[in-house]
């Protein structure tokens, strides 16, 4: 079943800082970590798995850091997290075939429809809400 964990939310508010500052170069660790309140050390575990995906790419140097492998238009959610939470499955196979498949079904084709957005889709998207004004009587 599928889960986001530390881990999927610790790398998807990763990598939205990269997509933040991708035409800025790579951002350091620590400058990420504190940023989203991640724990380094945690936080460089799973920017490994990310590159190891092709997802991020690493710099040495006193300037060196992380920084998007691709542009944020390039890279889906889905890839984020199924890269770090492993397949995307809403209702384990052996429970499929049962009288509620058609609904797990739907809602696991509704999840990956969400999911794939790209990180771009997601920074505009995220631009809007604090644009928005909300009245309440």
């Amino acid at each position: 079943m599928f889960t986001v964990t530390a881990k999927g939310i610790y790398g998807l508010s990763a990598m939205v800082e990269l997509a933040r500052y991708y035409d800025q170069g790579s951002r350091q660790i620590k400058d990420i970590a504190e940023a989203h309140s991640i724990p380094q050390h945690y936080l460089e575990q799973i920017l490994v798995a990310l590159k190891k995906a092709g997802l991020v790419e690493s710099f040495r140097g006193a300037q060196g850091g992380y920084a998007l492998a691709k542009k944020p238009s390039q890279i889906m959610l889905i890839d984020i997290l199924t890269q770090l939470e492993g397949k995307l499955e809403v209702i384990p196979e052996q429970r499929k075939g049962n009288e509620l498949s058609f609904f797990w079904e739907e809602l696991e084709y509704e999840i990956r429809r969400y999911l794939n957005r790209s990180l771009e889709d997601l920074l505009m998207a995220h631009e809007e809400s604090k644009n928005q004004v909300f009245y309440s009587i």
